[in-house]
Formats: C-alpha cells, structure tokens, sequence
C-alpha cells in the first residue's frame, strides 16, 4: 500500500499543492447507524476494521430498549465493499440465542485480523464481554461475513478478583516485528473486587486465537492519580507497544493515561502514569500507528472538548507519542467513542459517535491526511 502522505512541514495549514486537494476543516460524513432503526433504540460503541479483502466492518453494540449500558444488548455489524461510501444492511453477530429478549449486556468488541495465520490468512478474531463478567471469542473466515460459535475464555483472561471487565471497545493489535512477531493483543480493563480500584490489561495469543492469556496488568488504588480504564494499543517503531487509556477520574487532573511494554504485552515497564498533553473529557479514544513520506507517525482521535463529549479531533505525533504537536477538528459538536483505521489509497477511516445529540447516530468519514487544516497544538 502507498504511504500516507501528510505535509508536516507547514506549520499551520496543509495547503493545496499541485495534485493534492484544498484543505477542508471536516470531512464529509456517512451515517452508518441511526438510532431507533433497525429494531434498536439506541446504538452505540462504534469500532472499525479493515478486513483483508479490503472489506470496512463497522462494529457497535445494538440496544434494544434504551440508551443505557446495562439490558439487552447485542452485537452488530455492517459492512462497505467501496470504502465506506454505502453501507450495506445490519447483521446480527452476538445475541443471548437462547433467550434473545433476555436482558443480558453483549458488547465492548475488540475485533482483530490475524495476517500471519497460514492455514487461515485473514482469519477476523472478535473478542467481547457479557454482562462485563464474563469474556468470549469468536471468528469469521469469510471477512465477517458468518462467525463461528462463541467459546467462553474467562478462565484464562480474567483475574478472580476483578468484578468488572470490558475488552477494548476497540480494534485490536498484531505484532509485526520483534520476537514476539504474529502475537495478537487485545487492550482491555477491569475492576478490582476487593480494593475497588481501577485497572487496565492487555490479553494476547501466540498460537492464532486458539488460546488466549493475560498479559501486562496494572490495577491502581482508589486514591491513585490515575485509574486507568477503556483502552487501546499500538506498536511503536521501536517494538515497543504504547497503551493509552481513558482515566476514570483518578486524583491526577489528566484525562488520559498511558504505559508501554517492552515485552510484547507480557508486563508493563512500569504503571500507567497521566498524559495531560491529551485534553479529553472522560471517554474512550483511538490511535492507529502509520508511516508518510517523512517516517512514522501516530494518529489519535476523540472529544477535544476538556468537559464534555463533543468536538471530535485528531492528533499527531512523529516521536513515539513522547508529543503531539499538531491537531485537526474533524467534526464540530457532539461526538464521543471512536476507532480509527487504515483504508487503502492513502486514506484514514474514521468511525464515531455523533449527532445532533449525543448517540444519535455513529458516523463514518474518510480522509488522506493531506486533506485536513492542522493546527498546533496549544501548549
């Protein structure tokens, strides 16, 4: 795939250039999901992935009577063969089958495409929670298109002590290079039974699904700065995996916090620590690792907004997420989870929740980075 290309130099505006467009301020949006169609009143937990036959797969969780995050909720998907212009029609992957108006949660997916399976190239792993107790995978060798039935792996995912838990809600991560290369990561987080206190983990494979484990952990006190919560996991050009999440009000004023590992996902180096240079409200966000023609970068989305879940906005780092030095409103008012993904022909897919109000619809829009007006980020 050509590189994404973005014009770094320009310290305000990408401006246009022979063969790249006029900048926009937001991209044009395609509703995927509305709410109060399809039989759902509500959907929400959006989380995008791009399969291997170039195929977009829009995740969410469908609930039936009501916006909580509680009842009966199921998984959805719905797919775009053309890059996220049209969308086809929803599919039910996750239901309660032996009692589908049972009020049982289904959700947070963490879908992953294993690319490195040699009996089943482009293999989609899906992991998600019921009730956030207990943990399943499932997978769909025919680019999301059927799934396989649904194998309960909380014994080997989830600490006894912790009462709460939720994969994700994002997509997950393969290694590509290092030792531990063709390793799939999944980011998740939990709660401890017995302190109370807040905490994230990745789990991961080794053998292509068909065994999963815990890996990095860190479960901090009631009164610690952060409580690390929803989050998600790259792989930085140094092997290292960065985790970013969101800080469920800990002591700390940071929104966000972060750690990284230098064992593939085993162990943190140490514990998750506040990102103040990230202003959010409380919310879920995304970030996906890329390279343009002036090497690496990271780009991350969600709220900008330090208070409330509006004002969707992407950011950028070129050193490994050390800063983030330029910023770029993508959509004007309510907007809360999102995922991001790389499209092909120099594109970045963006998946999001929005609206008039909030969770009144989940979006997609589309971009080469080149498109968009950049900003410094204020300091």
């Amino acid at each position: 795939m050509p590189p994404i290309r973005l014009l770094a130099a320009l310290p305000l505006l990408c401006l246009a250039t022979a063969g790249v467009p006029a900048a926009a301020a937001e991209p044009p949006k395609t509703t995927v999901y509305r709410s109060g169609h399809d039989g759902y009143h509500t959907f929400r937990i959006p989380v995008l992935l791009r399969a291997a036959n170039g195929d977009l797969l829009a995740f969410a969780e469908g609930r039936k009577n009501g916006p909580g995050d509680a009842g009966d909720i199921d998984l959805v998907v719905k797919r775009s063969t053309d890059g996220g212009a049209t969308w086809g029609r929803l599919q039910l992957v996750q239901d309660e089958w032996d009692s589908p108006d049972a009020g049982v949660t289904l959700g947070n997916p963490t879908p992953v495409v294993d690319a490195a399976d040699p009996e089943h190239p482009g293999r989609v792993w899906l992991l998600f929670t019921r009730d956030n107790d207990r943990v399943f995978s499932c997978f769909s060798d025919d680019h999301g298109a059927t799934w396989s039935d649904r194998v309960d792996i909380t014994a080997d995912v989830k600490d006894p002590d912790w009462n709460w838990y939720a994969t994700g809600p994002v997509h997950g991560l393969q290694l590509t290079s290092g030792p531990h290369a063709g390793r799939l990561v999944i980011p998740c987080d939990h709660r401890s039974r017995s302190t109370g206190g807040w905490g994230a983990h990745l789990v991961y494979s080794d053998d292509h699904g068909r065994s999963w484990q815990i890996g990095a952990r860190d479960t901090t006190e009631p009164d610690s700065a952060v409580h690390p919560n929803e989050c998600v996991a790259l792989q930085l050009t140094d092997g290292r995996i960065y985790v970013n999440a969101r800080d469920q009000h800990g002591a700390d004023p940071a929104t966000r916090a972060v750690a990284v590992s230098e064992d593939g996902g085993r162990s943190f180096t140490a514990g998750f620590r506040p990102e103040p240079a990230l202003a959010s409200p409380v919310v879920q966000n995304s970030a996906i690792a890329l390279h343009d023609r002036d090497g690496p970068l990271i780009v991350y989305s969600g709220p900008s907004h330090p208070a409330k879940r509006r004002d969707m906005t992407l950011r950028l780092s070129r050193d490994n997420a050390a800063t983030w030095a330029e910023r770029c409103v993508v959509g004007a008012g309510p907007a809360a989870y999102s995922d991001l993904a790389r499209l092909a022909d120099n594109r970045v897919g963006l998946l999001y929740e929005a609206g008039d109000k909030l969770y009144d619809q989940i979006v997609f829009c589309s971009f080469d980075l080149d498109e968009l007006d950049w900003q410094p980020t204020p300091q």
